[in-house]
């Protein structure tokens, strides 16, 4: 991540941050993700079922995402 925040111009701590909920929050849905599909499978809930529902939430979290990573670029957040 450091040779590409250079490229961009962001602070590294802020590329890692983006990097971070982008895949947090994307493992929420992904059905390659063997815990997520078993934990459906012995609830009963088909995978088509669980992205309807969490369809709303992850734009929720996507847009708080980028509002948080906007903020802590502008602020040049290091460590």
């Amino acid at each position: 991540m450091a040779p590409l925040a250079d490229l961009v111009d962001v602070s590294r701590q802020t590329a890692v941050l983006a990097y971070q909920f982008g895949d947090g929050i994307s493992n929420g849905f992904t059905p390659t993700s063997g815990a997520m599909m078993a934990g459906l499978a012995i609830a009963g809930v088909s995978w088509f079922k669980w992205v309807r529902f969490l369809w709303p939430l992850m734009i929720i979290f996507y847009v708080l995402g980028a509002v948080y990573v906007f903020i802590v670029h502008v602020f040049i957040w290091t460590a």
